[in-house]
């Protein structure tokens, strides 16, 4: 499955440009996630709470245009949900926690020119989960226990897509850019296949940070585009 999203980004980098400015480098940061169940009024947890979770990788950018160009990425991204169950006498917490590789594949636009620049992002992903992890947390007692969750085909949704969208600044040096950006991820893909407890849909919305830096690897290039003003 993992080889199969590494094979759809080389299909499509292979319709890039050529010609243009292009530069790897490392990103990284902090989600925010957040399971949205709709659908379905006898969900049985009363509250869904925010999951905090680590993001980085590999990006690599395709400047066509001075001010446009794709972005790419391959991520390890944490992604999760809390879910607070109230409606017994005791007041249960269900910590979930899911690990994915993700691949955005982006609009990159920067606006105005010289070394510090705005940028916005904005495009599809594919995403696919590696591992599930489920703390059970009795609030009232606070003993807790934590398994590892075995997906199974016929109730779980292993893949996910969405759009996400992001901006922010980069700063540009004569040897790289810094770039830090606030994105936003809307999942439309459904996690849950078995409806029987579970809201009829369950997708991701993540509030996302990042810091990251890439090296032009058309050096010159990007000298002048750092001096153009």
């Amino acid at each position: 499955m993992i080889r199969k999203i590494f094979i759809f980004g080389i299909f499509f980098s292979s319709f890039l440009p050529c010609a243009g400015q292009i530069s790897v480098g490392l990103q990284g940061g902090n989600n925010l996630s957040k399971m949205s169940f709709t659908n379905n009024q006898d969900y049985r947890f009363t509250e869904i709470d925010n999951q905090q979770g680590f993001i980085g990788g590999l990006v690599v950018q395709f400047l066509g245009e001075k001010h446009a160009g794709v972005q790419a990425e391959i991520n390890y991204s944490q992604r999760g949900w809390i879910e607070n169950d109230t409606t017994t006498s005791e007041y249960f917490r269900y910590k979930n926690k899911m690990d994915f590789i993700e691949m955005p594949i982006l609009t990159h636009i920067n606006i105005v020119g010289g070394k510090l620049r705005g940028l916005f992002n904005i495009g599809p992903y594919i995403a696919y989960a590696l591992n599930r992890k489920i703390t059970t947390q009795n609030v009232d007692t606070g003993a807790e226990e934590t398994e590892n969750y075995t997906f199974q085909s016929e109730k779980d949704n292993r893949f996910d897509f969405g759009l996400m969208a992001g901006g922010g600044m980069e700063y540009r040096f004569a040897f790289g850019k810094l770039s830090v950006e606030a994105r936003y991820t809307v999942g439309l893909g459904d996690v849950n296949k078995e409806k029987i407890y579970q809201s009829e849909v369950s997708q991701f919305r993540i509030i996302t940070v990042l810091l990251r830096y890439t090296i032009p690897l058309n050096r010159q290039q990007a000298n002048t585009e750092t001096a153009d003003e």
